[in-house]
């Protein structure tokens, strides 16, 4: 016998007898995208469908007006043939190709909101980090292994990465991203406070270098054109999967070993390239998930917050041993 697979066709849910090649077939009442994701779909289903299309047409004639004309417009810019399930993935891409001009132009006012509250997310949990590394070197705290509050703050993270704004409160969001911010600004405490003791200046250094290299690759995936800084995703993916190779490779070579400097370097120089091209990926990223509906600010500020961390503890290790000679 063959199997019954429900369609959802114009806010209507009907049941079909598909063949193996099945069509699974959905339709957004509000938006008039439809998406298609089949081999094709067999007679029975084309004939529920121009049923199912016939009585819409009947039950809403100024919804199927709008509909039509949709269909219109994608013949005339595309030069294709109106279908009654267009692909709205690839009309976004060729809509993303045909723009000329930088990210920056085609910022909406919503997305502009997006990227202040962002931002200023951004901004606070950088101050709470300071403020516990401030709090953790003025008490016997800075002797705790960086490594612990590290691991600890994988818990938050997760927490965090692994709810939404819908199904969970804001509260308890807002308080894993301090939680996680605060922890990571503990698990510096040690380091700053070795660069406080070469030379005072290391510090406000470091921040200062790192704000501007921060700023700088945002300013630069906001005038590249659309879409430019999210063809970084596959290289740069490959490359954090050296670094981590070089950081446990690192751990367990001899300082003596002549591997060692090959794979501190990689895991300094190559970290600090990856994380800073990082910001105007995610920068970009945060754009482009907003514009598909994903408004989350605290996980875009994570992303980005995790960059400037990374960024800030390379350069803060560079300049030590730069004062150190």
């Amino acid at each position: 016998r063959r199997p019954l697979q429900k369609t959802m066709l114009f806010g209507r849910c009907s049941t079909l007898r598909c063949t193996s090649a099945t069509a699974r077939l959905c339709l957004d009442k509000t938006s008039r995208r439809c998406f298609a994701f089949s081999k094709g779909p067999s007679r029975a289903t084309k004939k529920r469908v121009e049923v199912l299309e016939r009585d819409w047409t009947t039950e809403n004639p100024a919804e199927q007006r709008s509909y039509q004309q949709q269909q219109q417009y994608q013949q005339s810019q595309y030069g294709q043939p109106a279908s009654s399930f267009p692909d709205y993935i690839d009309q976004r891409e060729r809509r993303r190709e045909e723009q000329t001009g930088s990210q920056y132009q085609y910022l909406g006012a919503d997305v502009s909101a997006h990227m202040r509250k962002v931002y200023a997310t951004l901004a606070t949990g950088i101050g709470i980090a300071a403020g516990a590394s401030l709090f953790t070197m003025a008490t016997p705290l800075v002797g705790v292994h960086p490594l612990i509050p590290g691991l600890l703050s994988i818990a938050p993270l997760m927490g965090l990465m692994y709810t939404n704004k819908h199904t969970h409160s804001a509260t308890l969001r807002a308080g894993l991203f301090a939680a996680f911010t605060g922890l990571s600004g503990m698990s510096l405490a040690p380091l700053i406070k070795m660069a406080l003791f070469i030379n005072p200046v290391i510090v406000p250094q470091a921040l200062l270098l790192t704000t501007g290299l921060f700023g700088t690759m945002t300013a630069l995936s906001l005038f590249a054109k659309p879409g430019t800084m999210l063809r970084l995703g596959v290289p740069l993916g490959a490359g954090m999967i050296m670094l981590f190779a070089a950081g446990i490779g690192a751990m367990f070579v001899p300082v003596t070993s002549a591997w060692y400097p090959l794979l501190h370097n990689v895991y300094m120089y190559g970290g600090l390239a990856i994380f800073t091209l990082y910001v105007a990926f995610d920068t970009q990223k945060m754009i482009n998930e907003f514009e598909m509906g994903e408004d989350d600010h605290l996980k875009h500020a994570l992303d980005l917050f995790i960059n400037f961390k990374a960024i800030f503890t390379r350069i803060l290790f560079l300049l030590m041993g730069r004062g150190d000679d």
